[in-house]
């Protein structure tokens, strides 16, 4: 029996067989051609074997090629199933690309010293010599091909990652066998040989893929108790999107300064390319959280030139705004002058960021807020879904039933710009009342016909009281209740 009939039938069956593998394992692909031509060398040389065929060098060449692809491509696919086994990550390109030509240099030297009867030693010792002209000439570019070899096989980072190298610091875009591409945080292509890399220490911050953490660190006057700076820090994390939930960040005292107590605040990340804006993001809400507080940060010494005597008459000060919107607010219209000036008095100012929460639906309270500058937007719970239902601005005012009858807040108030408040709290407005009580019988009045003018909801959404039944009715529930929250 002819020996091409056994090796064709068989070799186009294993090409079959091998093509449906690189359809399963895209990973085996690139053997199905130099298979298939392969096999068809094999029937070239079995026709060789039978006489069918002379025999010359030239042809011997044609079989060899395929099968030296073969074994290349079969091997490359070996050891890089090998390496992803072993370091868990496909193996570097450049170390493969090394790989490949080092077995193809190799093959091809075997067939020219074996069949073509090429002396390699003649040829080695040319190369030799060769290859010292050449490296004294490319003696750079040979560090950074050995550079990079021996960066990619101890893989100290991968595409992707977040590195520092000396001064430098970006995200790995390329890795090539001379240097690496490198993406800063301007946007910027940063190239460095590899040999530049072999030299420093490497801090790959992508790596381990746990959380990572980093500290900022805030100064606040020493007149500030440090669990009141803690405890306000601690509360403004809960608003900063990106952080990572375990661990969770910490506060801490680490000294103390001729400008004040010095605190570091470790917060965790998942990813590091977020660290700056949750960095800002913290700085951003401290400026709030503690000018609400009353908290200070050391000033800088500088000298303030004094503002024009125009200008100083004609800025209206937060005090003159008050009166004047309280004299607006009809809550406190049953109050004589003397005693709008006294409830004045103990308002507070306060400032709000965009995006934050002001009062939250159903949460406990006794703040009354009157609106300076900003906009607020009003929203309630509908059918489990959040309605907005107002957005308040200059001079408006809402909590008026939290602050007269202590009942938990009917809606949710979020700062839709920067906004500032005055506050007026019960203890503020307890001695008012206290002096005067029959002004609980006036303000219970105004609120009733409030009720009855404005909507249960949709208007009126800074309350719970129910407005339905009788005028006279309501304003006695409303009376009964301010008496009972201030006791008089």
């Amino acid at each position: 029996m002819s020996y091409l009939w056994v090796v064709l039938p068989v070799g186009l069956v294993l090409t079959v067989a091998v093509a449906w593998l690189a359809r399963v394992r895209p990973a085996f692909g690139p053997l199905v051609g130099p298979f298939a031509f392969s096999t068809l060398a094999l029937g070239a040389w079995g026709l060789v074997l039978e006489g069918r065929l002379a025999a010359s060098n030239w042809l011997l060449l044609i079989i060899l090629i395929p099968l030296l692809i073969f074994f290349v491509r079969a091997t490359s696919i070996a050891f890089q199933a090998v390496f992803r086994r072993r370091q868990g990550v496909a193996p570097p390109a450049l170390l493969d690309t090394v790989i490949a030509v080092l077995l193809y240099g190799l093959g091809a030297a075997v067939v020219a010293h074996r069949w073509f009867g090429v002396e390699l030693a003649l040829f080695l010792v040319t190369a030799a010599v060769l290859g010292a002209v050449l490296g004294l000439a490319l003696q750079d570019s040979l560090r950074n091909l050995f550079a990079g070899i021996a960066l990619q096989t101890e893989a100290p980072f991968r595409f992707g990652d977040w590195v520092k190298v000396g001064d430098h610091e970006g995200k790995v875009e390329q890795i090539s066998w001379r240097a690496t591409r490198l993406r800063t945080w301007d946007g910027d292509t940063l190239t460095v040989p590899n040999r530049e890399l072999a030299r420093h220490a490497i801090l790959n911050y992508s790596v381990p893929k746990t959380p990572h953490s980093r500290e900022i660190s805030i100064v606040v006057r020493d007149d500030t108790p440090p669990n009141k700076v803690v405890s306000i820090l601690e509360g403004l994390f809960p608003q900063v999107p990106g952080l990572a939930p375990d661990p969770g960040p910490v506060v801490r005292v680490v000294g103390h300064e001729d400008s004040g107590v010095r605190y570091a605040v470790r917060y965790p990340t998942q990813t590091y390319e977020d660290y700056r804006r949750i960095e800002g993001e913290i700085h951003r809400l401290a400026w709030y959280h503690f000018r609400r507080h009353g908290v200070e940060r050391p000033a800088p010494v500088r000298i303030v030139a004094p503002p024009p005597p125009e200008a100083a008459e004609d800025a209206e000060s937060p005090t003159s705004r008050l009166r004047r919107a309280l004299r607006a607010v009809d809550l406190f219209g049953p109050l004589s002058d003397d005693e709008r000036r006294a409830a004045a008095s103990r308002f507070r100012s306060v400032h709000y960021a965009g995006g934050e929460k002001i009062i939250e639906e159903g949460a406990p309270g006794d703040s009354f807020f009157l609106i300076d500058s900003g906009e607020v937007q009003v929203s309630k719970k509908m059918g489990g879904y959040s309605r907005e239902l107002a957005r308040l601005m200059d001079g408006q005012f809402f909590g008026e039933m939290a602050l007269l009858t202590g009942e938990p807040r009917a809606a949710t108030v979020v700062a839709a710009s920067d906004v500032d408040l005055f506050v007026l709290d019960k203890n503020g407005f307890q001695d008012i009342i206290a002096a005067n009580p029959e002004m609980a019988v006036d303000i219970s009045s105004v609120l009733a016909e409030r009720r009855e003018a404005l909507s249960q909801v949709e208007a009126d959404v800074t309350h719970r009281f129910d407005a339905h039944g009788n005028p006279a009715e309501v304003k006695a529930r409303l009376l009964e209740r301010i008496r009972n929250h201030f006791g008089v």
